[in-house]
């Protein structure tokens, strides 16, 4: 199994990693590319120096000057650069020779060149260039670039740190907002991605099982005092009361993937689609419900008007082709949540599905018996309840 990490270690270590891979890689060049430079520095600073050198010696050797060829030699290691400069005859005898007064370099470089008259040669200069001075010239440019490079990847590092920290922190709070398991969480995003996958419900993930059909359960909100509703309320403070509820079913079906579809005068429908049954889908239907009543509780309460709701789950596969078909499982499903909710009392949540009996659905919740196939819905186990108070919290103060 491949090893998981928190978000705010990953990512200080992915910048890290190729901050390092990058000074690697530029080290190398730039090494390269500073050593070829100072050598051919240095190469060009010998040459420079032997064809002056040659200049002016060829006329004393010519005619024998020996003064003036000390002095040519002399002037040559005025330049801090060249340690020394000797004249060999062609038999390689020592003519001339001037060197610095200073201890002998450690780093020292030779460079020969003959010297010829009318095509004879005559004699050979040979000087000794310092040559570190002009490598240790091109080596700082190599620890300027070393220091910038380092400020910049522990500035890089440090803000991807604090950056992914934070990020950490938000998807962690957002994670727990969402229903689902509460277990520890190393990695951030395949948390949430563990978590939101079983609200994520898109037109596209149905269109090509049309034919197989799927599985839908349509949730049906009855508000039983709607006739009283009317006679205490006018009609603007009506309004407003299914403007706010509006708002809070919108808000709380956004967040579980369904949809609306047709209701009545005192009946609020909306559906949640899967691919195929399963007590997960089931589960998240009940959590939306759950969620919604005690949004609407705290909206009742809020705006202190009694509102006297019942809810009914029902569950079926429905298929979209043929469409009169679709038409008929819907409409069925319709009228067998309005027969349950006329038969149970307001604050129930009622569930019919006839693939699970009560004792298999006790692993999402806890259900009392009502008739057969339908259960009234008790509770949900602790640790979830926790996690939905945090949602409902949330809901809250988005639309209230």
């Amino acid at each position: 199994m491949r090893r998981q990490y928190s978000m705010a270690i990953k990512l200080p270590v992915i910048i890290a990693s190729a901050c390092l891979l990058f000074g690697f890689l530029s080290w190398a060049v730039i090494a390269s590319q500073t050593s070829m430079l100072a050598k051919q520095a240095v190469e060009n600073k010998s040459t420079a120096t032997l064809n002056q050198l040659a200049e002016l010696v060829r006329a004393p050797l010519f005619s024998n000057d020996t003064v003036g060829l000390q002095f040519a030699l002399r002037k040559a290691t005025t330049d801090q650069s060249i340690f020394s400069a000797s004249l060999y005859d062609v038999d390689d005898s020592l003519i001339a020779q001037s060197t610095q007064a200073s201890e002998l370099p450690t780093n020292l470089t030779q460079f020969r060149q003959d010297i010829a008259l009318e095509d004879t040669q005559v004699g050979t200069l040979l000087i000794s260039v310092i040559s570190q001075p002009i490598y240790a010239k091109y080596s700082n440019v190599f620890l300027i670039w070393a220091v910038i490079w380092l400020l910049f990847s522990i500035s890089c590092t440090y803000v991807c740190y604090q950056f992914a920290g934070q990020l950490a922190r938000r998807l962690r709070a957002l994670t727990n907002r969402l229903p689902g398991s509460s277990d520890p969480m190393i990695d951030e995003i395949l948390a949430l991605e563990t978590r939101i996958q079983p609200l994520l419900a898109t037109s596209g993930q149905f269109s090509n099982d049309t034919e197989n059909g799927y599985y839908c359960s349509l949730i049906t909100a009855t508000i039983k005092n709607r006739k009283s509703l009317n006679d205490q309320l006018n009609h603007e403070n009506l309004e407003l009361l299914f403007e706010n509820i509006d708002h809070c079913i919108d808000r709380t079906l956004e967040l579980y993937g369904a949809q609306r579809t047709e209701g009545s005068e005192s009946r609020v429908c909306f559906y949640i689609r899967s691919t195929q049954c399963s007590k997960q889908h089931l589960l998240v239907c009940l959590m939306a419900v759950y969620s919604l009543q005690k949004l609407l509780d705290r909206l009742s309460a809020k705006l202190g008007i009694d509102l006297e709701i019942n809810w009914t789950l029902c569950s079926d596969t429905l298929s979209a082709l043929p469409v009169l078909r679709y038409h008929e499982k819907m409409s069925a499903l319709k009228n067998k949540s309005k027969s349950i909710s006329e038969r149970i009392d307001k604050g129930v949540i009622a569930l019919y599905v006839t693939e699970y009996d009560i004792e298999q659905l006790a692993t999402i919740a806890r259900f009392n018996p009502f008739e057969e196939n339908c259960h009234i819905f008790h509770g949900f186990p602790e640790q979830r309840q926790a996690l939905l108070e945090k949602q409902i919290l949330h809901l809250a103060s988005v639309c209230l």
